[in-house]
């Protein structure tokens, strides 16, 4: 676990990044958004006090625990209904992969065509007549990293897709593969 030493009489932010929350826990139950969150951000705390006697001075360790409490966090959930939906796993998952092998970053020479995939999946608490009644539209999109760098002048377009850029995927049909791929081509840099 990671330590943070503070200064008495500091006032202290703690950035805390959490794991987004499953609506459903390993025993199949609805989890509770707000103890499990409060769990989640909770903070272990220790001091030490020196406390000087007659003869000596003596070191004591005391030790606590930060948390909200669990009231509060249940008003904030009751009052704003988007909280929830913030700190918890999406129902649709979907996973983006560019080029043939799973790489953080692709370089390419100019012209050289790359395959760009994607793969929607829906998680299992959807309850199902909700998931009849969903679809999600794929569609592919490029942006210039910097487009100031004057690649719109030359008329020519930085990168041509090939193939078709926007899927309608039925989420309730098991026959379809829930995935869209189109390759991309690039003339430019940036």
């Amino acid at each position: 676990m990671p330590t943070v030493k503070v200064t008495s009489g500091v006032s202290v932010k703690i950035p805390v990044v959490i794991p987004r929350i499953d609506r459903i826990d390993e025993n199949g139950e609805v989890t509770d958004i707000a103890a499990e969150l409060v769990s989640r951000t909770a903070l272990q705390w220790e001091s030490e006090v020196v406390e000087e006697g007659d003869d000596n001075t003596e070191k004591i360790k005391r030790t606590g625990r930060v948390r909200i409490p669990s009231r509060c966090l249940r008003e904030i959930i009751d009052e704003h209904q988007s909280f929830a939906s913030r700190i918890c796993k999406p129902p649709v998952s979907l996973q983006v992969s560019i080029g043939e092998e799973a790489k953080s970053e692709v370089s390419l020479k100019i012209g050289e065509p790359v395959q760009v995939k994607t793969h929607v999946s829906i998680q299992d608490w959807v309850p199902l007549d909700v998931v009849e009644k969903s679809k999600v539209t794929l569609e592919f999109c490029c942006a210039e990293k910097q487009p100031g760098n004057n690649s719109s002048t030359s008329g020519r377009m930085p990168y041509v897709w090939c193939g078709q850029l926007r899927r309608t995927v039925d989420l309730s049909n098991d026959d379809d593969d829930k995935s869209h791929c189109a390759r991309i081509a690039f003339f430019q840099c940036g």
